[in-house]
């Protein structure tokens, strides 16, 4: 349920950022090509993981998950040292 909400929160952040930075006359493409990729990494990692699931038979294979949320924090964490 955590994720879920963690991840529908996300989207519209990434959407609005999109948004605001993209040229006029591309918004339209950049975001339609953003919310593929979000749809796309979706659809894999819930193939990716029901596969191991199958193969392991456990429930720790969730922990993969975390890898992407960790791997933002510490991009952004890079970022807020360089603009400090």
């Amino acid at each position: 349920m955590f994720w879920g909400m963690v991840v529908i929160a996300d989207s519209p952040l990434l959407s609005t950022l999109v948004a605001q930075n993209a040229p006029a006359e591309i918004k339209g493409t950049a975001l339609t090509i953003v919310n593929c990729i979000g749809f796309s990494i979706t659809i894999i990692s819930i193939q990716l993981i029901t596969e191991m699931i199958e193969w392991t038979d456990s429930n720790a294979i969730y922990t993969i998950l975390a890898i992407g949320p960790i791997l933002g924090l510490i991009a952004l964490r890079k970022k807020n040292k360089t603009t400090n």
